[in-house]
């Protein structure tokens, strides 16, 4: 070690942060913001785990998610269940996030993002041997999911001031690009955790879980609009950003709900809302949902022979 590195050590280990610099330090932190997130999540009566842990794709390594949050809804009289699961990083950004959104191409293909595990992901409409049906397209998401937002980001920024010369400019945060990635990590672990095969006879119950990736953030959000010639901006609370990502061969787009903390309160409204939506046709539809359940569990226990 270089003397001068280890004179700025000991100099520090003299050094006593006072209470005004803790209380500033934390406050850029994303800690507290943390925090209340997990108080309101709790408000709305989730099942929240705080720094939830997850394998990292690539090393294999434990990593931690800032929140995980699991909301039951019972499916009638019985044990069939559905489960909301919000996976959640937050940030705070003392500089404006910026998302390039436009309209999509299709928008039928980004409802289509929606993430679903358990038993059954897909649905069984007859006794026919028809083939199997996704559960977003059976229950017709796209006519209230609000992944089919008129608008979504593939691209983001946030600003960094120069010193020299002094001058603004637009640049990716690293912390920021890693908050996405842990998310999308988080998310794919989480969809193939949940497997309900069982080689018995018992019959077994619907148990649903919707996945939303959500970052929450403390500053500010801009909806940036490119046209031909030029650009608009506004603020905004809730933008829809769209990632796309590798899994060894397989391309894997993800979207990923973006909101302010002062909007998260009417994002949980707005998943409660869906949540209902999805319960009452679930029920309405229940034999479909017994009959492809009988189906799965009657193809694993084949398999397993």
């Amino acid at each position: 070690m270089h003397p001068l590195e280890t004179q700025n050590i000991v100099n520090d280990k003299k050094e006593k942060i006072s209470g005004s610099d803790i209380k500033s330090a934390l406050e850029r932190s994303g800690y507290l913001l943390e925090s209340r997130i997990e108080s309101l999540l709790d408000e709305y009566s989730y099942l929240v785990q705080a720094n939830a842990s997850y394998p990292d794709p690539n090393t294999g390594k434990s990593r931690e998610l800032d929140l995980s949050a699991l909301l039951a809804r019972q499916l009638g009289k019985g044990d069939d269940y559905l489960f909301v699961n919000l996976l959640i990083e937050c940030v705070n950004n003392p500089q404006p996030i910026a998302f390039f959104t436009k309209e999509p191409q299709a928008s039928f293909v980004y409802y289509e993002d929606f993430r679903v595990s358990g038993l059954p992901v897909t649905i069984i409409e007859s006794d026919a041997a028809d083939a199997p049906v996704p559960i977003n397209d059976f229950l017709n998401m796209g006519d209230y999911h609000h992944y089919g937002a008129e608008r979504v980001a593939t691209q983001f920024c946030s600003f960094h001031l120069k010193k020299n010369p002094k001058e603004w400019m637009a640049f990716h945060e690293e912390s920021q690009f890693d908050a996405f990635r842990k998310l999308c990590d988080a998310l794919e672990h989480e969809v193939s955790a949940h497997h309900y095969w069982v080689l018995d006879e018992r019959r077994e119950n619907i148990n649903l879980f919707i996945h939303y990736p959500v970052l929450v953030v403390q500053g500010e959000l801009l909806d940036v609009r490119p046209s031909k010639r030029s650009f608009t901006t506004r603020k905004a609370n809730h933008i829809q950003f769209r990632r796309s990502s590798y899994a060894g061969e397989n391309e894997i787009d993800t979207q990923i709900d973006v909101v302010t903390e002062r909007y998260f309160a009417k994002y949980l409204d707005i998943i409660g809302e869906e949540r209902e939506k999805i319960a009452r046709r679930i029920v309405r539809r229940r034999t479909a949902f017994d009959r492809s359940v009988k189906e799965f569990v009657s193809r694993a226990n084949n398999e397993g022979d």
